[in-house]
């Protein structure tokens, strides 16, 4: 969504601050009213008058006495976690993972739902089933001032931002969904679709592999049965014109090399993948398919050895790609390929280190998922709690979606 430009409009203006304030205070607390109005340059009246706004919206609350820099001891302030909750899924190729959180991103519930057999063939079938667990849930929510804040959905494909029109979902074969739409004017509350790579980016730089390191620009390398990438810039998605950046499984890593679904060949995902591991070892990919090869690793296998190891100098290649183009803080290799990271990371390093030995100078991290199966959905409650946190976007998201008053459970 594009932002408003500041203007002379009063309610803007204080809708603004007060989304400023929220930010500095969920990513800097407990911190106190006087730190508040130095960071912003807003009056101290002006600062503790919104603050008091915030505590009455129960997205802020008091967490006690601060040392004191020369004169009274401040109140400390912090996002009030239990102020809401929210729901996060991830529409995995065989089943759906849902996790409920508080505003702090922590998980207070979590639930893996297989798809009913007629759901899994027909899209409009599919999104009623979607609804009427989204709703079975909510009813179950354990009471809260603000209830269910809104619902962020991971889809395995092609998603269009902000419009969270699904374009193309490859496992299914379905096109042209207009799921976000149906689903607001359903629930009442702000709804975002986006693709898989993209929120589980988002879901490891606030609570995963970019959480500790200070982290503002990061690649996510979502390699599974094909390769896809989010992409974290200044500390947001990157999308691209439309939101269908990040689809790097597709870039050539080999001239006249193997067919490609997509058309092409030599497709970096053919020699990197889970899906190509498969391949390369005569395997069925199918559910199950990750417990039977990490078994086959811990017990030495060679062959299953050497098809990893191979995999790993794919993927390093390809990483060295992409640090040329994007030169980010951090790499994070995530989805089902991060499984193997005790076999990958030697070969990956290796490849690095041979053909791009002055990598060093740009001072990149490459690490593996630290959220695991959860990372999508995680950062899919992530990305309505930071439209929560910016109040014009969320108050536009809620118009759309018909919210009106907060929903209370």
């Amino acid at each position: 969504m594009k932002s408003r430009p500041v203007s002379g409009d009063s309610t803007f203006l204080k809708s603004l601050n007060k989304s400023t304030l929220l930010g500095l205070i969920r990513r800097q607390a407990p911190i106190s009213r006087a730190d508040l109005a130095k960071a912003t340059r807003l009056t101290r009246a002006t600062v503790s008058a919104l603050v008091e706004e915030l505590i009455g919206d129960h997205l802020v609350i008091e967490t006690g006495i601060g040392e004191s820099s020369g004169g009274r001891k401040p109140m400390m302030l912090e996002l009030n976690r239990n102020g809401g909750r929210v729901i996060g899924l991830d529409l995995r190729p065989t089943d759906l993972l849902l996790v409920v959180t508080d505003l702090h991103g922590q998980i207070r519930k979590r639930a893996e739902y297989a798809y009913g057999e007629e759901a899994s063939k027909d899209p409009g079938r599919f999104l009623q089933e979607i609804l009427s667990l989204l709703e079975k849930e909510r009813e179950a929510l354990e009471p809260t001032p603000l209830g269910l804040i809104g619902v962020g959905i991971g889809v395995h494909g092609f998603v269009e931002y902000p419009s969270g029109h699904v374009v193309f979902v490859p496992h299914t074969g379905w096109k042209d969904l207009s799921w976000k739409k149906e689903l607001e004017a359903s629930l009442g509350l702000p709804v975002v679709l986006d693709n898989e790579a993209n929120l589980a980016a988002l879901g490891e730089l606030e609570f995963g592999a970019g959480a500790d390191a200070d982290c503002s620009d990061m690649l996510y390398l979502s390699a599974g049965g094909g390769i896809g990438a989010g992409l974290i810039l200044g500390g947001e998605l990157f999308r691209g014109t439309g939101g269908l950046a990040g689809e790097v499984g597709h870039s050539t890593i080999q001239m006249d090399g193997l067919p490609c679904s997509c058309g092409n060949r030599g497709c970096w995902e053919r020699y990197a993948s889970e899906r190509a591991l498969a391949e390369k070892l005569g395997m069925d990919y199918a559910p199950g398919f990750s417990e039977r090869l990490l078994a086959l690793l811990e017990q030495g296998d060679g062959q299953a050895r050497e098809a990893v190891r191979q995999a790993g100098s794919y993927l390093g290649i390809g990483i060295g790609n992409m640090m040329h183009t994007f030169n980010p803080q951090m790499i994070v290799v995530g989805n089902a390929m991060s499984q193997y990271g005790a076999w990958v990371n030697g070969p990956l390093l290796d490849a690095l280190a041979s053909r791009y030995s002055y990598l060093a100078s740009f001072r990149i991290t490459v690490r593996y998922s630290q959220l695991g199966e959860d990372g999508c959905a995680l950062g899919a409650a992530s990305s309505i709690i930071r439209a929560r946190m910016r109040l014009q976007e969320y108050e536009a998201s809620s118009a759309r979606g018909g919210a009106g008053e907060p929903n209370e459970t």
